[in-house]
């Protein structure tokens, strides 16, 4: 007599053979559950999925000319220190906002003419800033001959480096940066003509631009780059702008592109003031349209700049209503193209920002009408789309809210596809540290090999030419590209490895007509016995700690699990939190650290607890750095490089009490060398005491590196010092306290021994 079966694996046999309500899905062009939430080290599983999905319609009928792309850019993205690579650069940049630079001078990293060497040869262009020249912040008035002499010099540097350059902007945030206080140097010089602020402001406008245009008659100027342009919110703002505009006018100062920043979190705040409140005013005052650049864009919340699912809300508005081209401010640090990039051993590597980032550089073709469920709720789910005739593709790019969203693609039978379309769908994730004392999510964003890619299948059209695409659990951090092209195979993707095709013991394998939401030919179940299991042959480059990504399926009320095997070794388990729904309905993802070794490992996931489903493993090398600045800080400083904006290390751990403890995940127990960035700017030799969840694990020094941190090469003077410990499976506290002489930290990192 064979061993019971359970109620779930009852129910999942029945089901094997074809389910009905999914083949009516399938006649209908739906692909239900397409994407999943991710859940296991790097963040929390979704809520379950509401029950009416947002739904975003794109109408490939309704084409508007080739995409703009505004939003690519970045204010001080590129810089000589840290050397910002250039190709990473012309992957996902239109734009950059720079300091202006006086001529010759390349003594700051992110000037215009530290910089422009490194961009010649891409797409990107930059605008030249020239009130950064002044210093301070507010900026510093030091009188009309000490500006001018200024503007002289950086209208010659500008000469040699036209090529790069998209524009100056004279003046930046002079609605209020300029010293609005009475007696403040700026109001009190009796050069400064004007009985108000505004009108001083005005003044210096019209003679800067003059000025310029002695000396070079041909560049694009853009203006006015106010901070703050929404007119709803203050009664000064259009009567400031109106006032620029007849000033500019009358002394024939216009400037080419009319530009202001939008700081606030409401990605509605631009559409707003462009079309009910700054083009009315052009056409009022027979002023021919002007592009429209906003110099700097988004919130500083924390949950913005380099993030997908924040930054495709800010593009999608910018395409809707005609933007030019747009900069992100920069909350974080310069150099690091908007916050897609993270400092590695290896130089700068990009994180799934810059990844989402590139697939709107590489978008060809002509933009695509978008419209959402709701056009008030500029904070929900939203995206961008082009349809590219030479391809004879679809692509929309997608994110921004958590739950369910069905992207509803209109006329594609009307371009020539079908009845059959092949649907990609790739995530570019931005990943969080659950381990960190900061957990804002501009804090984290690992540095990635590539985007992830989590469905690849021929489907039909619906009997209308159209197709819906559902999105189920999105995560509002991550960011979606939906690729429907013709009917084609799936493509190859390094590292993914497709349950069906594992080698199996006692499950059921699924390749029928309930398999429509499985990345591949189908997904294995029935692992319910105590023998069942699934066994993969994964490659690794090199031995190191692995991310595998699993996506699954928990139909259950409670969380599952499946033991994790590495060859014969036991490596903890995997666990899957309920997903309201077997594989045939639904999927999330769930994440576990692996070590692997060097060329072919097996990697089986074995029966645990309660009852899963597998669609695919996702295997790749664990890039997280565990970095100082996010650890548990006693009794020292968080500290910055040089010219940054973001914590970036640890200093000060000087006295008996100074300690910095990590917080780290070890895939089993046993031997790890911990790897430890530091500067110690002294001539001898340094030294923590290291403790290991409370006990004392002996020392580790630090070499001289000849400077410190806080100097002007960052992180470039960084030395690494490894020290041998003993982990446990799961979370370790590695504890690094003052010991002797004095050394800087950065960050950690861990290799199997």
């Amino acid at each position: 007599m064979g061993r019971p079966v359970s109620r779930a694996t009852e129910h999942r046999r029945r089901r094997a053979a074809g389910s009905p309500a999914l083949s009516a899905l399938l006649v209908t062009g739906v692909l239900a559950g397409a994407l999943i939430s991710t859940g296991g080290p790097d963040r929390a599983a979704a809520a379950p999925a509401a029950a009416s999905p947002e739904v975003i319609t794109v109408d490939t009928g309704q084409q508007s000319g080739a995409l703009k792309k505004a939003g690519l850019g970045t204010l001080f993205g590129v810089t000589s220190t840290p050397d910002t690579p250039a190709a990473l650069a012309d992957g996902t940049q239109v734009l950059l906002a720079q300091h202006q630079s006086l001529d010759g001078d390349t003594s700051y990293p992110s000037s215009t003419e530290s910089v422009a060497a490194k961009l010649r040869g891409t797409g990107v262009k930059m605008v030249g800033r020239y009130n950064d020249l002044m210093g301070g912040w507010p900026y510093v008035w030091k009188g009309v001959d000490d500006w001018m002499g200024k503007v002289d010099s950086a209208t010659r540097s500008i000469q040699k480096y036209k090529d790069v350059l998209s524009a100056v902007a004279p003046l930046n945030e002079p609605d209020n940066k300029l010293g609005t206080q009475a007696d403040s140097p700026f109001m009190t010089d009796p050069r400064v003509p004007g009985a108000t602020y505004d009108a001083k402001v005005n003044w210096l406008w019209t003679e800067t631009v003059r000025r310029i245009r002695t000396i070079d008659g041909s560049v694009r100027i853009m203006g006015p780059n106010y901070e703050h342009y929404n007119p709803w919110e203050s009664a000064d703002r259009q009567p400031r702008m109106r006032g620029f505009l007849v000033n500019a006018r009358n002394t024939g100062t216009l400037p080419d592109i009319i530009g202001w920043h939008s700081l606030g979190p409401s990605p509605g705040d631009v559409p707003e003031s462009l079309t009910r409140y700054y083009r009315p005013l052009e056409k009022e005052l027979g002023i021919a349209p002007r592009p429209v650049m906003i110099e700097e864009y988004g919130p500083g919340n924390g949950e913005f700049e380099g993030v997908p699912g924040t930054m495709i809300k800010h593009w999608a508005e910018f395409a809707r209503y005609g933007v030019d081209s747009a900069a992100m401010g920069v909350y974080t640090n310069p150099g690091l193209l908007g916050n897609t990039l993270r400092r590695t051993s290896g130089g700068l590597k990009p994180n799934g920002g810059w990844y989402f980032m590139n697939w709107f550089r590489q978008m060809r073709g002509s933009q695509l009408a978008v419209s959402r469920w709701d056009t008030r709720h500029y904070q929900g789910s939203d995206a961008v789309a082009s349809w590219d005739s030479a391809s004879r593709s679809v692509t929309v790019l997608a994110g921004g809210d958590d739950g369910d969203i069905d992207i509803r693609v209109l006329g594609l039978a009307a371009r020539g596809l079908g009845p059959q379309v092949r649907v990609r769908i790739d995530d570019a994730r931005w990943t969080t540290d659950p381990l960190a004392t900061d957990r804002r999510p501009d804090r984290a964003g690992d540095p990635q090999t590539g985007a992830y890619n989590m469905y690849d299948k021929v489907l039909p059209l619906d009997a209308g030419g159209d197709l819906t695409v559902p999105v189920r659990r999105m995560e509002r951090l991550d960011g979606y590209r939906i690729v429907i092209e013709p009917a084609a195979p799936a493509g190859v993707y390094p590292g993914k490895y497709e349950a069906e095709d594992a080698v199996q013991s006692d499950t059921v394998p699924h390749t029928g007509s309930d398999t429509a939401l499985a990345s591949g030919r189908g997904y294995v179940g029935g692992i319910d016995g105590p023998g069942s299991s699934v066994t993969f042959a994964v490659d690794a480059e090199k031995a190191g700690i692995h991310l595998m990504r699993v996506r699954y399926a928990n139909g259950t009320t409670s969380t599952a699990s499946h033991t994790v095997r590495v060859g014969s070794e036991a490596q903890g388990s995997v666990t899957y939190p309920a997903t309201g729904g077997w594989a045939n309905t639904t999927m999330s993802t769930s994440v576990v650290r692996i070590a692997l070794r060097a060329g072919r490992n097996t990697v089986t996931l074995a029966r645990g607890t309660g009852y899963a489903e597998l669609d695919f493993i996702d295997v790749r090398p664990d890039t997280h750095r565990y970095e100082a600045e996010l650890a548990t800080v006693t009794d020292a400083g968080i500290r910055h490089f040089q010219w940054n904006e973001f914590p970036d290390y640890v200093g000060g751990i000087d006295r008996p009490t100074s300690s910095v403890e990590f917080a780290v995940d070890a895939p089993r127990a046993g031997s790890y060398l911990v790897d430890v960035g530091y500067a110690n700017g002294q001539s001898g030799t340094a030294g923590h005491q290291v403790t290991v969840n409370g006990a004392a694990a002996g020392t580790i020094a630090y070499p001289s590196t000849g400077a410190w941190l806080s100097g002007p090469r960052q992180d470039g003077v960084a030395g690494t010092a490894t020290v041998l410990l003993t982990l446990k499976e799961g979370v370790n506290r590695i504890r690094l306290a003052k010991g002797e002489g004095y050394a800087e930290l950065d960050w950690l990192a861990l290799r199997p021994a």
